[in-house]
């Protein structure tokens, strides 16, 4: 009898343990499921596939750091930022839109001294204002802003190719700070290492010199963007990181040029060049990222077909270079540019005669050019895409004619028209939609 009860009692907290175990590793799951995921080349959130076309609110951080540092970037309702901020906010989650992407560090301000403390509060003010608002963000996490080098009298080249830097230490110190007091917030879709930093790969010559600027290399970004994804990934398993990148389509010609004889920079690359360069840059993360804009008919989009003929290179193109890399594709900007018609102008008109002058005044024309790029992005069927831009609060962008942000009061039908992009992709893609 005595055996038996101790048998049944060891059995019995056996079971306990297991189930315990059992518990955690569900509980774990369970976490894990309200981060945005990657399972190959698709995007899921809460378990279920995730596609969107949204908008990019650059400025958003802004306005919050505004209230707590008084800015004199900000405007008109300068004086309320955050109460701006948050309009915007209650806007796009009403909508149904449930990502946006930010310019959600500023490394300038976060390495001055004294300021740490507001800086962090006006983080954490701006992620609890888009937890309101169901809204997610991708964390842009600025590693090109030029006062992480020039502070400390090093240049672009040093932060990027040398590990053992001032100024990449400077950038990791406010990444290490950033990512482990948010690596827990499901508010963060992704970590975004900076803005188009791959624009500035190769350009300036042989010697990689621009304007005063010492450029890196294709090879020596793509190094750090591994080399940042590895390090976020060893403080957060959790959330995705990607590049934020933007490209030129001439990027294999000018690796290529300034690593010979310099020749040919400009030279527009195939498709296979392209996807080679950009396979490069984006092989250390976990989601495919480019910009990508229309302006009009001036070949800046193209590159060479067979026998050297000039082809479209569209969002269709690059959703297969990222399928072929495995990897969901991020278009983390994308949109059109209004063009003034003026002297100075005259060849892109003549080229271009049904263009737009802006959003706002010239809108017959605007609907057309942004419902024909909106095409092309459910077309190509882009994992993720954030339109440039939500309405900027940014003072020199209010009386700017080619303004290039749009919102839902003064240019609604605009802003309807990606509504229902998105819910044309969510419907191909995922089978339901959240737009509203």
């Amino acid at each position: 009898m005595n055996t038996f009860l101790k048998t049944k009692k060891c059995l019995l907290l056996a079971g306990l343990l297991v189930a315990s175990f059992l518990s955690a590793d569900a509980a774990t799951r369970a976490a894990d499921d309200g981060f945005l995921q990657r399972r190959g080349a698709e995007l899921y959130l809460d378990g279920k596939p995730f596609c969107e076309i949204s908008f990019n609110k650059f400025d958003l951080f802004w306005q919050f750091l505004a209230a707590e540092l008084p800015s004199a970037n900000i405007g008109p309702e300068g004086d309320q930022p955050v109460a701006a901020a948050e309009a915007s906010l209650r806007d796009l989650g009403s909508l149904g839109f449930k990502t946006i992407r930010v310019f959600a560090a500023v490394p300038g301000v976060y390495l001055e001294p004294g300021k740490r403390e507001k800086y962090l509060a006006a983080t954490d003010h701006m992620l609890d204002a888009c937890d309101r608002h169901g809204l997610r963000m991708v964390f842009c996490l600025r590693a090109d802003d030029e006062r992480l080098w020039k502070d400390c009298g090093e240049t672009l080249l040093d932060l990027v190719a040398r590990a053992d830097s001032k100024s990449r230490a400077r950038f990791q110190q406010m990444v290490r700070t950033l990512v482990l007091r948010y690596r827990d917030r499901k508010t963060i879709a992704m970590w975004e290492h900076a803005n188009e930093l791959l624009l500035m790969a190769d350009i300036g010559g042989k010697g990689r010199t621009w304007n005063g600027c010492k450029c890196p290399s294709l090879a020596e970004v793509a190094r750090f963007h591994a080399e940042t994804a590895a390090f976020i990934r060893g403080l957060d398993r959790r959330h995705l990181v990607t590049t934020g990148d933007s490209f030129r389509f001439s990027q294999w010609h000018l690796a290529q040029a300034a690593a010979g004889d310099g020749k040919e920079m400009w030279t527009l690359d195939s498709f296979q060049e392209l996807q080679r360069a950009l396979g490069m840059a984006q092989r250390g993360v976990d989601v495919y990222c480019v910009h990508y804009y229309n302006h009009g008919a001036r070949g800046e989009n193209q590159v060479r077909g067979p026998a050297g003929a000039l082809v479209p290179c569209l969002p269709a193109d690059i959703k297969r270079f990222a399928t072929a890399a495995g990897q969901p594709l991020y278009l983390g900007e994308y949109g059109v540019a209004a063009e003034a018609h003026n002297e100075s102008t005259r060849k892109f008109w003549n080229e271009n005669p049904d263009w737009f002058t802006s959003y706002a005044g010239d809108p017959a024309n605007a609907r057309r050019v942004v419902a024909a790029s909106l095409r092309a992005v459910v077309d190509s069927k882009a994992n993720l895409t954030h339109w440039w831009t939500y309405q900027s609060h940014r003072r020199m962008d209010q009386t700017d004619p080619q303004r290039f942000d749009i919102d839902i009061h003064r240019t609604p039908e605009l802003v309807r028209l990606v509504v229902e992009a998105n819910r044309q992709l969510q419907m191909a893609t995922m089978g339901f939609s959240y737009a509203k």
